[in-house]
Parts: structure tokens; sequence; C-alpha cells
């Protein structure tokens, strides 16, 4: 949300010289008012601002928007970016949108996040992860909430390609009282996305103290669970729904598990073979 502001800072103050008395009294209320601005209808606006409507319209193409929804939905991103899925959420469904082609929106964004995460994936970092998860004595995956069944996921794909896996369950006994007989040799593999949850961030912290490798999956450069990583891999997961995207989270995951089997190919293949025999002997 703050970049957003700043770029709305720097327009205004390149273009206030051309701006009406009204414009600036209308770019001054957007300012102070950033949320207000995106939720409230343009009729809200005239009523309490006593401007027009066309001279709103007039105010965002002046400061360089081909109009009053573009510059809401400019704003409305750099909000969504800025809150948890809930919040983002309920200020989604404050918006109309009649029009909105809905399986359109959602696979936009589904593309949008995984180019995204494309840019964000840090190849090092990704080689790491690798490097981790290919000599891990185990693996043990973790998170809450939708996180909770990424790491089933992973687990799951992990086990795919001959790496020793656990899932690790949130209920009688916390992430940290489960990671006490876990040894070094171990891996931890973490996803948090906001809201971040405190258990997976003690986790990993948890682990650290111990000396257990964590590689964490989260969002942002600046998530609290990378003080406590070996390894961090960012993905963008923004959505307008009532939950974080999985999608790009699903990609990286492919990609981890296809890169793992290609370099233990003779061991992947064993646990196929070994997975089919138990299919076909005893389904």
């Amino acid at each position: 949300m703050e970049d957003t502001i700043n770029d709305l800072r720097r327009r205004i103050k390149y273009k206030i010289a051309y701006l009406t008395e009204s414009q600036k009294v209308i770019a001054n209320y957007i300012l102070e008012n950033p949320q207000k601005f995106v939720l409230c209808s343009v009729r809200s606006l005239e009523d309490e601002l006593k401007i027009s409507k066309s001279t709103i319209v007039r105010s965002a193409q002046a400061l360089g928007y081909k109009g009053i929804y573009e510059l809401k939905s400019v704003l409305l991103k750099g909000i969504q970016n800025n809150f948890g899925p809930i919040p983002r959420y309920k200020t989604f469904l404050s918006e109309s949108h009649e029009k909105l082609n809905f399986i359109k929106l959602v696979a936009d964004e589904t593309v949008n996040n995984i180019n995204n995460t494309l840019q964000l994936i840090d190849n090092v970092q990704y080689k790491k992860s690798i490097d981790l998860l290919k000599h891990a004595n185990h693996v043990y995956t973790i998170g809450v909430g939708i996180s909770s069944y990424l790491a089933e996921i992973a687990t799951y794909l992990f086990a795919r390609v001959s790496i020793n896996s656990n899932f690790m369950t949130h209920g009688a006994l916390t992430f940290s009282e489960q990671i006490i007989n876990i040894s070094k040799d171990d891996v931890i593999f973490a996803f948090s996305f906001p809201p971040y949850s405190k258990e997976t961030i003690e986790a990993a912290h948890y682990a650290k103290e111990k000396g257990i490798k964590v590689i964490s999956v989260t969002d942002k450069a600046t998530s609290k669970i990378i003080q406590y990583s070996d390894v961090f891999l960012q993905v963008s997961v923004e959505s307008i729904t009532i939950s974080n995207s999985i999608m790009s989270v699903l990609v990286l995951l492919y990609s981890i598990i296809t890169q793992i089997a290609d370099e233990l190919k003779d061991k992947t293949l064993k646990t196929i073979e070994a997975i089919e025999h138990v299919r076909k002997e005893h389904a």
C-alpha cells in the first residue's frame, strides 16, 4: 500500500501546477483517506466533497489514469497486498462487480502470480533447497490453515521421488514439541503466508536453535520466518478470494520434485516400481 501511495504522491507533485482547486481537494482527500476512497461510491464522494462526478473523473485523468475506476483499482491492489486474505476479501466484496468475468479474473490472477513467482525465485536459494532436500535424512513439512494442505501435498510429492517425508499435524502437540526429537540431519520444510502463523514461525525459530535446517516458502522477503530459515523461496500468492492463491506454490513444488526426480533417477524409479507393486498386490 505504501508504494502505491508514494507513486500517487509523485504523480500529484508532478501534476500539481496543472490541477484546478477542486482537483487538488480530491487529490488531497485520496492521499489522506485511500481506503475510504476505494470503498465509497462516486455518489458518496460527490455528497461529501460537494464536487461533481465529472470533476472527480477528470481529476483521475489529470493524474494520469484512464478514469476513476482505474485509480480505484490501483489503490485497491495496494490495499489487498497489505492485508491478510480475509480483510482483502472483505474489501473486494464491498465493491460492485456486476460486469466482472470471474473465471477470467481468477485465471488472469493465477497467471500473474506464476509469472511474478518466476521473477521472485532466487536461483541460488532454489538450488540450495534442492541440495538440502536430496541429502536430508528426513523432511518434515509444516503449515497452518491452507498452508497445512500445502504441507501435506509436499509430503505426498516428496515421497514419490524417494524423499523420506512426514507431514506434521497441528494438533495435540505443537510443531515445536514435535521437533524435539528431530535430528540435525533432518530438514523442516515450512509454508508461511498471511496471516502468518505464530506456531510455524516459532517452530522455525526452535529448529534453528537446534541446528536443524529450515526451508521456508513465503510471499515476502520481509517475512519473519526468513530470519530463522537457511533457505527461503519467495512466491506470489495474491488473491481476491478469501484465501491466498496456492497455484504458484504448486508450480514451485512440482518444479522441485521434477528436478529431484531427474537428479535421483535410480532411487525415484525404484520408488515408483514399489508403489506400482503395492497398488497391484494390495489394492
